[in-house]
């Protein structure tokens, strides 16, 4: 009973876009972007290195990733290092496991 009335608290808080959780910085543990705060991501650079609070990647030519871990899942946690921010566009190279950050456009 008392695992359904967490869970429960824990949707309704959810629900209704309390952001009394808990934020992290830069090297702070996480299981998705939630544990982060707003400009960062949550990441992993490995399968074996636990999720980090990083910056979100701004640099072209920059490491960064789109493939979600665990995969397949709708956590905004991912392997590889983070996705670029909005100006760029991560291109993927789904061999090495991640990509590097590229113009949206040309110029």
């Amino acid at each position: 009973m008392t695992i359904i009335a967490v869970t429960v608290i824990a949707v309704i808080l959810h629900a209704t876009g309390n952001h009394a959780l808990t934020r992290y910085d830069v090297g702070g543990r996480c299981d998705d972007a939630e544990n982060c705060r707003k400009h960062l991501c949550c990441a992993r650079m490995t399968k074996d290195e636990g999720n980090k609070c990083r910056a979100r990647n701004d640099t072209v030519g920059q490491r960064c990733s789109t493939i979600r871990f665990p995969i397949g899942s709708k956590h905004m946690a991912f392997i590889g290092g983070c996705p670029c921010k909005k100006v760029l566009k991560c291109k993927m190279d789904y061999a090495a496991g991640y990509g590097t950050c590229q113009r949206s456009r040309p110029l």
